[in-house]
């Protein structure tokens, strides 16, 4: 498989589970939502926050507009509607990216500064930085959801392969 079509299937199952995580999140109360746990960002909404922050980020990164990138915060987006739509928007300038990989932009250099240290990737890597981020704190939200007796859908890469051919 290509980096191309890596990449390429890594954002579609990314954002299969990304909306399969958000339809699970419109299920919880306000309490729910932001009640607090001893693990990655505390809440399920703030843990969404960051996982809509990272997306911002390291497109910000490939397209060079990173300075341009606000972090997400609970005042600006107080709500699931307004988190679906900032997503919908960071996804939209994805998919514009997405179409335009090439083998030599997936090799191509990128900088990102992060507490005052700039770190070199290269841009394929910096893209599947997203899907990998968001397993991780999926794994998160899961255990969440699980301490308040609920749970997630299936978001392994498996299922989402499944479920797209059908099987």
């Amino acid at each position: 498989m290509s980096d191309l079509q890596t990449v390429r299937d890594a954002h579609d199952w990314v954002r299969w589970l990304t909306g399969r995580t958000m339809a699970a999140c419109r299920g919880l109360s306000a309490e729910e939502l932001h009640r607090k746990f001893p693990i990655g960002i505390e809440t399920v909404f703030e843990t969404l926050l960051h996982l809509l922050g990272a997306e911002m980020v390291w497109i910000g990164v490939l397209n060079g507009t990173v300075d341009r990138v606000v972090w997400p915060t609970r005042d600006a987006y107080p709500d699931l509607d307004a988190i679906e739509r900032a997503w919908k928007t960071a996804r939209t300038d994805w998919d514009r990216y997405l179409s335009n990989l090439t083998p030599a932009e997936c090799g191509r250099i990128v900088e990102r500064t992060r507490d005052g240290k700039t770190y070199r990737q290269r841009a394929v890597d910096a893209c599947l930085q997203v899907p990998t981020h968001a397993l991780y704190h999926n794994a998160q939200l899961s255990f969440m959801f699980r301490s308040m007796g609920k749970s997630l859908p299936d978001s392994s890469w498996i299922g989402w392969a499944r479920e797209r051919q059908g099987c």
